[in-house]
This record gives C-alpha cells, sequence and structure tokens, in this order.
C-alpha cells in the first residue's frame, strides 16, 4: 500500500497544481482582455498633448477656433471618445463669453444623399459639450466635445460643424454674431 499511496499523493498534488494553474491563466486573460477593451474605447480621445498643441496652433496661427481632430475618423458603433474645440479671445482688454453649437453640417459615404435635417436630433445625442465658455481676455481655452455614437448608428459618414458665437442665438455660421467654426467628420464603421 506504500507506493500506491504515494502514487495516490502525489497525482492528487499534481491536480491541485493543474486547478490553480487554470485559474491563475483565466484571471490573467480576463485582466488583459478588459485592459485591451479600455485601449480601444479610448482611441480617439484626445490628449493633453494635443490639447496644448491645439491652443499653441490658435495663439502662433491667429486662428479664433479650432479643433483638435483628425479631419476623419472611424468609429465603432456604441464607442466613446472626445475632441477639444479650442476658442481664442483676441480681445486683449476683456474678458468674453463665447456661446457654442455644435450640429449635424452634412452627411456622406454610405449616408449620401439623406437628407440632414432627418439626422440632426438623433446626431445631436451623441455629442456633450459646454454650451458657453468664457475666455479670458486674450486667452485660450480647450472646450471638451464628448463623442458616443449609439449602438444602433448607421453606418456612414456625419460631417459636424463647431459654431462659435459671441451672443445667443448660434444657429450657424450665417449667425449675426458668428465667431468662427471648426469641422470634424466621423466615419462610423460596424
Amino acid at each position: 500500500m506504500g507506493p500506491l499511496k504515494g502514487a495516490f499523493e502525489l497525482s492528487l498534488s499534481f491536480i491541485v497544481i493543474v486547478v490553480i494553474a487554470v485559474i491563475l491563466l483565466s484571471l490573467a486573460i480576463t485582466f488583459l482582455q478588459g485592459t485591451f477593451t479600455q485601449l480601444g474605447a479610448v482611441a480617439n480621445d484626445v490628449t493633453e498633448v494635443a490639447r496644448e498643441e491645439l491652443l499653441n496652433k490658435l495663439a502662433a496661427q491667429g486662428q479664433r477656433v479650432g479643433i483638435a481632430a483628425p479631419d476623419i475618423t472611424s468609429w465603432k458603433r456604441g464607442q466613446t471618445g472626445s475632441y477639444a474645440l479650442g476658442i481664442k479671445n483676441e480681445d486683449p482688454s476683456r474678458t468674453k463669453t463665447f456661446y457654442i453649437n455644435i450640429y449635424l453640417d452634412a452627411l456622406g459615404g454610405d449616408l449620401a444623399g439623406t437628407p440632414v435635417s432627418s439626422k440632426s436630433t438623433e446626431v445631436r445625442n451623441w455629442l456633450t459639450f459646454s454650451g458657453q465658455e468664457v475666455v479670458q481676455q486674450g486667452n485660450s481655452v480647450a472646450s471638451i466635445i464628448g463623442i458616443k455614437p449609439p449602438t444602433s448608428a448607421q453606418q456612414g459618414i456625419y460631417l459636424f460643424r463647431a459654431a462659435v458665437c459671441e451672443a445667443q442665438p448660434c444657429t450657424d455660421i450665417s449667425s449675426t454674431s458668428y465667431y468662427g467654426s471648426a469641422q470634424f467628420a466621423l466615419e462610423i464603421v460596424s
């Protein structure tokens, strides 16, 4: 019975070690999967470096309004991200309040030919942004635009315009109080 008992203890120890190894491997895979999912989810987030570059660009190039975003980016349905809208107060003598309106300007790709008015209300819910920014005299601010297209978003290209005005209403670039604008586009892919 001695050798049989030793073999039984050895195989029981081996089984315990294998079970512990499987548990640790499962935990490691879950952790790595969560990490890569988080990295993918923030692929379109504006970084502090991009915000600083935007503010420097506004100062160096004499622009009043700009955006820290590529011309067009691919977004998956349900993906969350953000861009920065830069506003420069050119008045060196007084602080100003600027009003922001971001709206759908055009549709393209799979949505080409679709009237903008049919999607305007829907896509407005994709965006979160401050309706106004106070900018100190001669300074600039970077206002964050949060973006989250729903999982039901149609594939296609959505061109947005961020209009900045010195008074309300700030409905579009034909507003009498128009100060400047910038555009960005999202291509919704599956």
